[in-house]
């Protein structure tokens, strides 16, 4: 009888206290002077000491001890508090990288931003002064090993379908660069001898090219702009391959399409009449190019005459008029490649044909360069404001 007395003192129960709510060990029973090992109340009544009575057992939680589970109320409330605690701490620190996400992105935008707008508002500027040059640090820097990349490929393609994955446009330049080859020779130019003699940033109308001026073996030299295309530089083909709709000397000689759009060098032919001093026509002819010898020219047209007061006889005039005051297109600085008194353009040009002799005349002066761009060159506004007045 003693022996199972003391087995029953020795069970272990848990026991929760109603005044601080820890759970603490003691013996399973009821015990009146059972205390709480934390705050040394007694769990029932919270009164300290307790002379008389006896606490209701109501208010007495006993739970048996099994194992290391308890009913709720006990750990396990614990471990779903800390779990809760460690969630908002988690949802928090989320809120907080987000918050710092989206203000980066906002900075990065306005930084953007300004940086474009002190590129556009350069315009005509000289990108050599201030702060400026560093933007065309920058921008050479990140552009020039895609250009090599870009002109050397090009270059050593062997097919049309490889050599069109180095150029501007490529689905638009395709069919162009097929035809235009059908009846104009490949450029014989080694891209292993090729070095750069001069390289600027130009921007044309709101975009950046990068004008880079070769020089190669035997004397070669040319100038290319590239573009960027997507997330690299690419050559712009029309302007490298000085593209025309048709071989400049068979349109001359009466074959291919009657009208047709060219990029060509003008020159204005000088007379000596009294119209030619008064101003209302402009004489001029029109040549083709030698690749990789600016200095020499190709076909040369007829003698063409223009109203100096239409559109084209204005552009014309601009182009002439910037060429003998050494002014350059897009913000240039590097001296231009043609011999004096010759200026690039695009241009649309109609043959027609009355008694056996053949006519050509100026339809459209397109640009004042060879860039595939919708750019002029000039504000064809302000030039006939200059000619007309603004009235």
């Amino acid at each position: 009888m003693s022996e199972c007395l003391d087995n029953a003192t020795m069970k272990q129960s848990w026991y929760h206290c109603g005044h601080c709510g820890a759970l603490f060990e003691s013996s399973l029973g009821v015990d009146n002077e059972r205390t709480c090992t934390e705050c040394q109340r007694k769990p029932g009544t919270g009164v300290l000491p307790a002379e008389t009575g006896r606490a209701p057992e109501r208010e007495l939680f006993v739970f048996e001890k099994q194992g290391k589970t308890l009913d709720e109320g006990g750990q396990r409330a614990v471990r779903k508090r800390r779990k809760k605690s460690i969630m908002m701490r988690v949802i928090l620190a989320w809120m907080i990288l987000m918050s710092l996400f989206v203000l980066m992105k906002v900075n990065g935008a306005r930084e953007a931003a300004a940086r474009k707008a002190r590129l556009g508002n350069a315009g005509q500027d000289n990108l050599a002064e201030g702060t400026m040059a560093d933007e065309r640090i920058a921008l050479l820097s990140q552009a020039l090993p895609d250009c090599h990349r870009a002109l050397a490929g090009f270059l050593t393609g062997g097919t049309p379908e490889i050599r069109n994955q180095f150029v501007a446009d490529p689905i638009a330049t395709a069919g162009k660069m097929a035809n235009f080859y059908q009846g104009n020779a490949f450029p014989r130019v080694d891209a292993r001898d090729l070095k750069r003699v001069g390289q600027e940033p130009v921007r044309v109308g709101d975009e950046w090219m990068i004008e880079i001026r070769w020089q190669g073996a035997e004397g070669v030299e040319f100038d290319s702009v590239f573009r960027r295309d997507g997330a690299t530089w690419k050559l712009d083909w029309e302007h490298f391959s000085r593209y025309g709709g048709h071989p400049w000397a068979l349109f001359l000689a009466g074959e291919g399409p009657e009208e047709a759009e060219f990029r060509l060098l003008a020159r204005k032919m000088r007379m000596g009449g009294e119209a030619e001093r008064g101003g209302s026509r402009l004489r001029f002819a029109l040549l083709s190019t030698v690749f990789g010898n600016p200095s020499e020219t190709g076909m040369e047209s007829p003698e063409m005459v223009v109203d100096r007061r239409s559109d084209e006889g204005l552009l014309l005039q601009a182009a002439f008029d910037a060429k003998e005051s050494g002014q350059k297109l897009f913000g240039g600085t590097m001296e231009p490649m043609e011999p004096e008194g010759l200026v690039r353009v695009r241009v649309r040009i109609k043959r027609g044909e009355f008694g056996g002799v053949r006519s050509f005349s100026l339809e459209e002066v397109v640009a004042c360069h060879w860039i595939n761009a919708d750019e002029v060159g000039f504000d064809l506004g302000n030039l006939k404001d200059d000619l007309f007045g603004n009235n």
